[in-house]
């Protein structure tokens, strides 16, 4: 009876050890992407200042909880409501500490949701999501920055709003630094996802591009007189196409996933994780496609350009005249044309990279507006028809 009694005590540890192991596995203290990341905050000890600039890119707020003082000003503010056929409306309404988007039929409230998270970083669009039984979905308005008020979310349906679409895990993989997605197989071979809340790390952070950190921070606590970084991958040091892999985890458009992207590290090959669909860069939108424009540009064909030669994505530079004009002249010096444009203080991008409307956004629903198109500035560099020049 004695070594029953052991043997079912050992037996019963063995159970709480396995579930604790699979706990602290899947939310590790620190970090809920595993003990090899030391999160952002660590980050900040040695690189406060570019931490500081860091945290107004559009990188680092392409999306955000709606709490406190970012949203309720600007959102309140703007009254806004968008109509839909048949008496219906979408407006904006405070219910205690929450926003909401609130849905009206002949006057009386057919649906409301709270704004839970916001997507993009507000330069040119923030759209919305909801949690409802632990999923997440998308909310029916979007305000987008170029009309200065909400329309219909992209894609949405035009004759009444919509409250059913699902934000799945591949949203997050471009919109966050992490997130952690179960996935089911149901009756009917229904394929579904849910993205678990608590496991979100909001915004693309420090380690989501240079990859896990805690090694690095260990060793320089440990070593502060050594200024070379240790354990961590300078980015500049990559070849050329590692470094165009990085960026177009999330700027190469809308491929198939191999495998989470989450996984990528500095120095990964991308096609380990994506397959494009054939003929997907003969035309490429101007949303989410950048690499593929740009790849058709001269100036990245007869050069050794990289994404990073015109961004410096630790800077909220957001189309800043002066800078972007600087760097386009950093090649083209001997350039008489150039040169005489500078001096007529012309922007070079309005004529050689014009605003493109997307293919792939939609915002012309709804009866509030119509034919509003997304433009976005293409990043294939080319000398372009008087008439597609963007002043």
């Amino acid at each position: 009876m004695p070594c029953l009694r052991i043997i079912t005590a050992l037996l019963v540890l063995a159970c709480c050890l396995v579930c604790l192991i699979k706990c602290t596995d899947r939310y590790p203290a620190g970090d809920q992407r595993g003990p090899y990341y030391a999160g952002s905050a660590s980050c900040m000890q040695c690189h406060k200042d570019m931490a500081d600039h860091y945290a107004h890119t559009g990188h680092f707020n392409t999306s955000s909880t709606v709490t406190g003082e970012k949203f309720k000003p600007f959102i309140t503010a703007l009254n806004g409501t968008v109509q839909f056929p048949n008496g219906q409306w979408v407006q904006m309404e405070q219910t205690g500490e929450k926003i909401a988007q609130a849905y009206y039929r002949n006057g009386i409230l057919a649906d409301r949701q709270s704004m839970d998270i916001a997507f993009g970083s507000g330069e040119k669009a923030w759209t919305f999501g909801y949690w409802k039984d632990g999923q997440l979905y998308q909310l029916p308005l979007t305000y987008l920055t170029g009309i200065k008020g909400w329309t219909n979310s992209p894609g949405f349906p035009a004759d009444h709003p919509g409250y059913t679409r699902l934000i799945v895990g591949r949203c997050m993989e471009c919109h966050s630094s992490y997130a952690a997605v179960e996935k089911n197989l149901e009756q009917g071979l229904r394929y579904t996802e849910k993205i678990e809340a608590r496991s979100i790390i909001y915004g693309i952070d420090c380690e989501r591009c240079h990859g896990p950190a805690a090694q690095h921070v260990a060793f320089h606590k440990d070593n502060p007189g050594v200024k070379t970084a240790e354990f961590m991958p300078a980015i500049r040091s990559l070849s050329r196409q590692r470094q165009l892999d990085l960026c177009a985890t999330c700027h190469s458009g809308d491929p198939v996933n191999l495998r989470s992207i989450f996984a990528f590290v500095p120095g990964d090959t991308l096609s380990n994780y994506y397959m494009y669909y054939p003929g997907a860069a003969a035309k490429p939108d101007a949303h989410g496609m950048q690499l593929q424009s740009l790849m058709q540009s001269r100036c990245f064909l007869q050069s050794n350009l990289t994404c990073t030669s015109c961004h410096d994505v630790h800077q909220k530079e957001n189309n800043i005249q002066a800078v972007f004009v600087q760097r386009c002249m950093s090649c083209h010096l001997k350039s008489g044309h150039a040169v005489t444009m500078r001096a007529a203080n012309n922007y070079c991008v309005n004529c050689h990279m014009p605003l493109e409307a997307s293919k792939s956004l939609d915002f012309n629903n709804s009866a509030a507006h119509h034919d509003i198109p997304y433009r976005l500035r293409t990043h294939r560099i080319a000398i372009y028809p008087a008439s597609e020049a963007t002043p």
